[in-house]
C-alpha cells in the first residue's frame, strides 16, 4: 500500500502521534496551571524537540544539520505564532479543549507545508 509509504503518510504518522502527545501534555499542564496560553507554550516546546529528530530521521529520511534545524525551528516558530493567534480568537467562544483542537488543526497542516518546502527541502 503506497499511501503508507509515502512521505506525506510518514509525517502524518509522526504528526499524529506527536500531537495525540503533546495535546496530552497541553491538556495535563492545562490542568495544574489553569493557564490555557501558558500550558500550550510548554506542549508545544516538547513537541517541537520530539518533533525534530522524528521528523528528520523518519518522515525526511535526512541526518540532523544546522541548517534544517535552524529552518525547522522558524517553521515551527511561525507556525505556533499562528496556532497561538487562532488559539487565542477560539478562547473567545469556544471551551479551551475544543479551541486547542482548532488551533493544533492549523498548525499541523501550516508545519507540514513548512517543513516540505523550506526546512527539509531535497537532501
Amino acid at each position: 500500500m503506497r499511501f503508507f509509504e509515502g512521505q506525506f503518510s510518514r509525517f502524518l504518522w509522526i504528526g499524529l502521534f506527536n500531537t495525540a502527545n503533546g495535546y496530552a501534555w497541553i491538556l495535563g499542564l492545562q490542568w495544574i496551571t489553569g493557564k490555557p496560553l501558558l500550558a500550550n507554550i510548554l506542549g508545544y516546546g516538547a513537541g517541537a524537540a520530539i518533533g525534530y529528530i522524528a521528523h528528520t530521521r523518519y518522515t525526511f529520511k535526512q541526518q540532523p544539520k544546522w541548517r534544517n534545524a535552524k529552518a525547522y525551528c522558524a517553521v515551527v516558530a511561525g507556525s505556533y505564532l499562528i496556532n497561538l493567534a487562532v488559539l487565542k480568537w477560539c478562547l473567545t467562544f469556544l471551551p479551551a479543549a475544543v479551541a486547542q483542537v482548532a488551533a493544533i488543526s492549523i498548525f499541523v497542516g501550516l508545519n507540514y507545508l513548512g517543513q516540505s518546502r523550506y526546512a527539509f527541502r531535497g537532501k
